[in-house]
């Protein structure tokens, strides 16, 4: 699934080739992919508006129709937002189409169809309805340790949770904990550990934005250069443990990210 860096990189393809552009129609090709708007009513509002800027929170996106319509996208596991200049080949999966007056096109192609599209007053709204928490790099370290701190689940299960804070998803958790050298299965960090933590998840969401989201870019230091069945640790090349933490496949290297005995 897409995180925080993949999504930002779809915001900025967007405000590079989608924005204040009139929009002649809107085909929903599958309501599948519509959540809580009928098809009816987002090709009405749609038609006739431009997109005036484009806003990330988490994983989510966010198109400016107007002051109080905002059009709210969620690529879900396979979602890609492709634009098309005029004769270009529509995508084979597109589920929603945004026809510009010039005869350009925005695709939504989703083949597994997780995502989501909606429409929403606003995005702080939206991110209220839905309990979505701040987003990982406009939160800072005081805020990151307020929300952690005193919780007793497993480390790797609190950064997933969108709810505590938007964004990062299992590879770029698996990540963050193994350059703080914490094992995904801890319980209970204690402030040194969280405030390690906080500098990895920044430090990394921004090492892979750098890259524009390219993993194969990635520092060979980092896990996702072998976090693949069989890898081994770039730090002391140990056998990387492989296990579901959370109903999630997770990497890490049981030498530099053991699990204290009072952490169980």
């Amino acid at each position: 699934m897409p995180e925080l860096p993949e999504v930002e990189m779809v915001r900025r393809y967007l405000q590079a080739t989608s924005l204040f552009q009139t929009i002649r129609a809107a085909e929903v090709k599958d309501e599948r992919i519509l959540s809580k708007v009928a098809a009816e009513r987002l090709a009405e509002e749609l038609a006739g508006q431009q997109f005036s800027c484009v806003r990330r929170h988490g994983k989510r996106l966010f198109l400016k129709l107007h002051d109080s319509l905002w059009l709210a996208l969620h690529l879900g596991l396979t979602g890609r937002l492709i634009y098309l200049e005029r004769g270009a080949e529509e995508p084979g999966h597109t589920r929603l189409l945004v026809f510009f007056e010039k005869g350009h096109k925005l695709a939504f192609d989703d083949s597994r169809i997780f995502g989501e599209v909606g429409l929403t007053e606003s995005p702080e709204t939206f991110l209220l309805e839905r309990k979505i928490g701040p987003d990982a790099l406009q939160l800072d370290r005081e805020g990151f340790l307020e929300i952690m701190s005193g919780r007793k689940g497993l480390i790797k299960s609190a950064l997933l949770n969108q709810s505590l804070v938007a964004g990062l998803g299992n590879l770029y958790a698996d990540e963050a904990l193994f350059q703080a050298g914490i094992c995904p299965n801890t319980r209970g960090l204690d402030e040194v550990q969280h405030r390690a933590l906080f500098f990895w998840i920044q430090e990394v969401l921004r090492t892979a934005l750098a890259t524009n989201a390219n993993l194969e870019m990635l520092p060979n230091s980092y896990l996702l250069a072998h976090r693949y069945p069989g890898g081994t640790c770039p730090r002391d090349g140990a056998l990387l443990r492989r296990e579901k933490i959370g109903g999630r496949t997770s990497y890490y290297c049981p030498e530099h990210q053991k699990l204290r005995p009072r952490q169980i």
